[in-house]
């Protein structure tokens, strides 16, 4: 076990030290923790050490409690999965095609991601809007990103309306809801859904940063909950992978653990490997159930093997750790015998190689969804997908996957590759030629879009070469937009616009968030 011990150690060296926040750890085998250790420290400002009692901001792996929540009020007959959500949510338009509130649960409900939307308007993540604010930006959506039930694209707003519909069915908020049917009944003392931003709460690890030299304080004034916000510790968590094998929440014969961890399907039937607030997938031939989460100043990962009832829980204060590639290692160490395939080693990829290899480098199209992928080699190869940056690790000179396993690729060719994400779904993406537009071109797109359904506008500035957006984050409200081909553009490494033929409006995208119409005002 020493042995075994220090090789984890080494995997968090660089969190271990007096001047840098860290991680607590967590290997939990039968029930009971095997190891744990914290690794730097809770609060650099004071000095003080991370410990196996301290509370962490656990992001989107708090959606599984949220989904909890949901299937006790189903047992209890409260509600029905089935329901639509009009029937608890009256102020969301209805749609031709219904949602219900298990399209919430499985992420295939099609509504845009209210995060995102927020972020397209240059609303900050601070506690400056009330509920109803972030419900009215919602509401205004008239357009779903696909019909309800016939795609899995991952969906905060689903799992703040759960939220909602907890608590106007129960009577309660959602943090009341979990604390007197989840939390207390189970002895997790140090958890609560953090529903008031305000709040004092001990032995909190501060969220931290890295920062051009050393690091600084991450610190969110959100305190919207469902989709995540839950607090806690890994002592906690501990006590939740128990009751996953004997259930204790819900009272005789309740299927609390067995419908959570039950994947959802999609209209044509096909599975996903999504259940209710869960992913659940194999890993190098193990049956895995698990769930991250990433938030202002925090890191999660909470990753189970049922089958040997092992687990790694690694929660992270501070954004610069990637908790779920380290929780994996953990596993590779842990269970180096157990697995049924073998971890591939990068290949040592030759010059020659590599030259062809950067023939695969630029802009690629996906033609069935119009996505837009943009695959370079600026510090190692990385891929920008739907908002989102990966780095990529090769497999073989011709397969490179994301080093969190969120994506894996495999190019046929220079001009092709097939993109498989986690939940299963397959894209063929093609790459697009280099394009150029004349400045008489470009200048055409000259002018102030607005787009109601974010109640905002969008400046494309007069050489047709910028676009200014209220987005607050810093360096992105002004924004490069770069001609892909003609009619379609990309601002930043989040925006994609597609113009229509008259040139007088374009419609955006932004990952979890297709598109929005903007026209020229």
């Amino acid at each position: 076990m020493g042995n075994i011990s220090k090789q984890v150690d080494e995997l968090f060296s660089e969190w271990d030290s007096k001047d840098s926040p860290g991680c607590a750890l967590g290997v939990i085998s039968k029930g009971r923790f095997i190891y744990q250790r914290c690794y730097g420290m809770a609060n650099l400002e004071h000095g003080v050490p991370l410990t196996p009692d301290s509370v962490f901001d656990v992001g989107s792996t708090s959606k599984q409690f949220t989904a909890a929540c949901i299937i006790l009020l189903a047992g209890r007959g409260k509600l029905s999965l089935d329901d639509r959500i009009q029937k608890y949510l009256p102020e969301i338009p209805v749609h031709k095609h219904p949602v219900t509130i298990r399209h919430l649960l499985h992420h295939t409900s099609g509504l845009r991601d209210y995060l995102t939307l927020m972020y397209l308007r240059g609303m900050r993540f601070e506690n400056e809007y009330a509920d109803k604010e972030v419900y009215a930006l919602i509401a205004r959506q008239k357009g779903l990103n696909f019909r309800p039930g016939s795609e899995h694209l991952y969906c905060n707003t689903g799992y703040l309306m759960l939220g909602e519909i907890v608590k106007r069915t129960s009577g309660l908020t959602l943090r009341q809801y979990a604390h007197k049917h989840i939390f207390a009944p189970l002895g997790m003392k140090d958890t609560h859904f953090h529903d008031d931003f305000s709040e004092i709460v001990r032995n909190r690890a501060v969220g931290h940063n890295k920062a051009k030299v050393g690091h600084k304080l991450s610190v969110s004034l959100f305190d919207v909950v469902g989709d995540g916000a839950l607090h806690t510790t890994i002592k906690d968590l501990a006590i939740w992978d128990r009751n996953f094998y004997h259930n204790r929440v819900g009272g005789a014969g309740a299927r609390l653990i067995e419908q959570l961890a039950t994947p959802g399907r999609l209209n044509d039937g096909k599975p996903l490997n999504y259940a209710c607030g869960l992913f659940t997938e194999d890993y190098r031939g193990l049956r895995t159930i698990h769930h991250g989460g990433s938030w202002i100043g925090y890191k999660a990962e909470f990753i189970r093997f049922p089958e040997q009832k092992f687990s790694v829980i690694c929660l992270a204060n501070t954004e610069a750790l990637d908790a779920i590639s380290l929780a994996r290692k953990v596993a590779d160490i842990y269970l180096a015998d157990k697995f049924t395939v073998a971890k591939q080693k990068p290949p040592r990829t030759s010059p020659a190689e590599l030259r062809r290899m950067t023939g695969k480098l630029g802009y690629y199209e996906d033609q069935k969804s119009g996505d837009i992928a943009l695959v370079s080699a600026k510090s190692g190869y990385q891929i920008e997908l739907n908002g989102a940056s990966y780095k990529l690790e090769q497999l073989t000179p011709a397969r490179l996957q994301a080093t969190n396993g969120a994506v894996k690729m495999n190019f046929s060719g220079p001009e092709e590759f097939t993109l498989t994400r986690r939940n299963a779904q397959k894209s063929v993406y093609t790459r697009l030629p280099r394009f150029r537009m004349s400045p008489a071109q470009s200048s055409k797109l000259a002018g102030d879009y607005y787009c109601p359904e974010l109640d905002t506008t969008y400046t494309i500035s007069s050489t047709g070469k910028k676009l200014t957006t209220p987005i607050t984050d810093p360096g992105e409200g002004l924004l490069d937009l770069q001609p892909i081909r003609h009619g379609l553009f990309k601002a930043g490494p989040h925006l994609t616009l597609r113009f229509n033929k008259t040139g007088r409006a374009f419609y955006l995208g932004a990952g979890r968030v297709k598109d929005l119409l903007f026209r020229r005002e």
